[in-house]
Parts: C-alpha cells; sequence; structure tokens
C-alpha cells in the first residue's frame, strides 16, 4: 500500500493509495517530529488505528474517526514509563576505516551532554543481512540508558533500507568488514569523549 524510505531519524511513505497518504499526511503534521503508522482502517475508511512514537517516546495507540473529526487515545504500549526520564535517541554517521559513512544511532540517558560525557558504551548491533535498526522507540536501548549506559547500534555494512551499494558493501564481509565497522563505531564514539565499550 505504501513505499517506505528513511531518512535517519525520519521515516517517509509513498503512498499508493492517495486517499490514505492524505489521512496519513494530516497525522503526520498534527504529530510533528515522531513516527506516525497507520495499522488498520475500517473498509469505508472513516476510522483508522494509529500508533504514534518516537525514538525518545513510546508508542500510543489512537482511534481516529474521521466523520467525527476526533482523535481519541486507544493506551499505551508501555504505560509503565509515564513519567520516567528516557534517553535521547539520535541519528549520525561516522567513517569506517576504509572510508566508508556508516549511520548509526546512539542512545544517551536523560540529560547526559552529547560528547564528554565519559559514559560506559554498550555496543548492539541489529541481527541478521538487510535488516537494520530504526529510529523508533527501542525498548531494550531505553532500558540500557536509564541504567546510565550509552548504546550504539552501528547500520553496519550489508544493512537494509540505506541503498543497494551499502548492502552489496556486505557481501562476504560477515566475519570482515561487518565486524570492523562495529569497531569504527566504538573508535568514534571514544573520540566524541563517550566512554569504553562493555
Amino acid at each position: 500500500i505504501a513505499l517506505l524510505t528513511t531518512d535517519g531519524m525520519e521515516d517517509h511513505y509513498d503512498w499508493f493509495d492517495k486517499d490514505i497518504g492524505a489521512v496519513h499526511d494530516k497525522l503526520a503534521h498534527a504529530f510533528k517530529g515522531k513516527q506516525v503508522n497507520l495499522i488498520n482502517w475500517s473498509k469505508d475508511r472513516t476510522r483508522f488505528v494509529v500508533d504514534v512514537e518516537s525514538g525518545d517516546a513510546p508508542p500510543t495507540y489512537y482511534l481516529l474517526d474521521s466523520t467525527a473529526k476526533s482523535l481519541s487515545p486507544l493506551g499505551d504500549v508501555y504505560p509503565e514509563l509515564k513519567g520516567v526520564a528516557l534517553g535521547h535517541k539520535t541519528y549520525f554517521t561516522y567513517k569506517a576505516a576504509d572510508g566508508l559513512e556508516i549511520p548509526a544511532y546512539l542512545t544517551l540517558p536523560a540529560g547526559a551532554p552529547a560528547t564528554g560525557g565519559k559514559l560506559p558504551l554498550i555496543v548492539m548491533p541489529h541481527s541478521g543481512l538487510a535488516s537494520r535498526d530504526n529510529a523508533s522507540f527501542d525498548w531494550w536501548a531505553q532500558f540500557l540508558a536509564t541504567r546510565g549506559y550509552a548504546v550504539l547500534q552501528p547500520q553496519f555494512r550489508g544493512s537494509g533500507g540505506f541503498g543497494r551499494a551499502f548492502e552489496d558493501a556486505g557481501r562476504k564481509e560477515w566475519s570482515g568488514k561487518m565486524q570492523t565497522d562495529l569497531l569504527d563505531g566504538v573508535h568514534a564514539e571514544r573520540a566524541d569523549g563517550i566512554g569504553h565499550a562493555r
């Protein structure tokens, strides 16, 4: 129904169904700075279940009734996190040893400085080839951040969503440059004064 592309901290949808796309666009404008996902909708397309979240805020579900022009909360995925000071998630790139730009996400504890914090660092790569992390809420990274850790999620070469050339760069590099991409991420964070890997 839609072609999904990403640009770091933002997902972009190219909807094949323009009516559904118009609904998504309005919601994305209303929830600026957050990710909006249309989970489901009624046959007559007057009611929509919507997921709204960000890297720093857990998902909340809403019911959009376009006839009544109302948007009602249905519930939070993690209600126990209300009021908890969550970490801040950012997107950046760093250079691998061979010069390839490696995309990554970094989650820092609430209130931590962006550089020079000298925090313990956990490297948490995603699993699988042609897979990837994204800018959405990651409960595992947030759990570690609330315990005082900086969490680095490198999108090593071969990860999906960054173009064919980037995926192809991971061919036959499972125990080679894919691994050194992770180490290069650690070096990049050390240069920023974040700390040492655990």
